[in-house]
């Protein structure tokens, strides 16, 4: 799908460049603003971004350690006693980030408990419930998402008209999901190799092996999803390179919500909410540290990308 992305975005750069061209420079030169991420949002991106390097400048020199580039990184930290240190101070910011988001979950849930309850009876519905937990603000994926995925389809092969999104793309819900199944297998098996005398308590010997193998290459998984596929889609796709900056700034233009978000336009205007997302200038302050910032945490993926690539190649042809 992203290949089929990628070349359907150059056909059209290549039919029509200008109005390309035109497209992007209004996109980044519109001064009217609104709001889609909230401080709260954008500080736990930066805790994963930042976790999430540490975690695979750390671990996978130890996966590939027969490599050069591994022995150089291991001796740029001091040693493998050092990475391991870092390795899990890491990990606690992960445990602390993913935490810290899902009591925000929770408490939203609770603060906006009314909409669950039938209005004249009071009780709390299961279908109000479902409808919240995969309506257009949730992040948990819904049927609309799989009509989405035939839409974008259709338009990928010149098939269809391109579709509009709402506040979350079904990919976006995918990447969402994706750090849960993460989160949990990775620290899980982490937290059993970091303590293995207190869950042999409870668990064979064996599982301490299994936990390696399953932290080993569910972190490797995970280090290929973020630096390709998720890196296509903020990075590299012809319409947001060198980088979609909305999760540093929380904000999108008018003119990007018009071409990419236009359900979630609507909705506001439908709410008569769309002056509450107005954006302010409180962005002009501090994006000279967070765009820098954001784009060497890239430049640094993708330089990990590309030696974990040289690695696995090196293993397979066995040079």
């Amino acid at each position: 799908i992203r290949d089929s992305c990628l070349y359907r975005s150059m056909a059209l750069y290549m039919s029509d460049s200008r109005e390309w061209r035109e497209e992007k420079i209004q996109a980044r030169e519109d001064t009217e603003e609104f709001t889609r991420f909230t401080p709260l949002d954008r500080f736990l991106h930066a805790l994963v971004i930042s976790s999430f390097l540490l975690l695979v400048l750390t671990g996978m020199p130890l996966k590939f350690f027969y490599t050069d580039w591994a022995k150089v990184l291991l001796a740029g930290m001091g040693g493998q006693a050092v990475a391991a240190v870092l390795h899990r101070l890491g990990a606690i910011i992960t445990i602390f980030y993913f935490s810290v988001h899902v009591i925000s979950v929770f408490y939203a849930l609770f603060l906006g408990r009314k909409r669950f309850q039938n209005p004249e009876t009071g009780t709390y519905e299961p279908s109000r419930i479902l409808a919240a937990a995969t309506g257009p603000d949730s992040p948990m994926p819904g049927l609309q998402d799989f009509k989405d995925v035939v839409a974008h389809n259709k338009w990928f092969f010149g098939r269809g008209p391109k579709p509009q999104f709402d506040r979350w793309t079904y990919w976006e819900k995918f990447d969402y999901m994706a750090v849960f199944w993460g989160v949990f297998m990775i620290g899980l098996s982490g937290l059993i190799m970091w303590f293995p005398e207190t869950f042999t308590v409870v668990l064979p010997g064996w599982a301490i092996n299994v936990a390696h193998i399953i932290h080993s290459d569910e972190a490797l998984l995970a280090a290929g999803f973020i630096f390709t596929f998720h890196f296509f889609n903020v990075h590299f796709r012809p319409d947001k390179f060198p980088m979609d900056k909305v999760m540093f700034s929380g904000r999108l233009s008018k003119s990007e919500l018009l071409s990419e978000r236009k359900k979630l336009y609507d909705r506001w205007v439908a709410e008569g909410t769309l002056e509450k997302h107005r954006a302010g200038h409180e962005w002009d302050a501090w994006k000279n540290i967070a765009l820098p910032a954001g784009f060497l945490a890239f430049m640094i993926g993708v330089v990990l990308m590309l030696l974990i690539y040289f690695a696995m190649a090196s293993r397979l042809t066995g040079e």
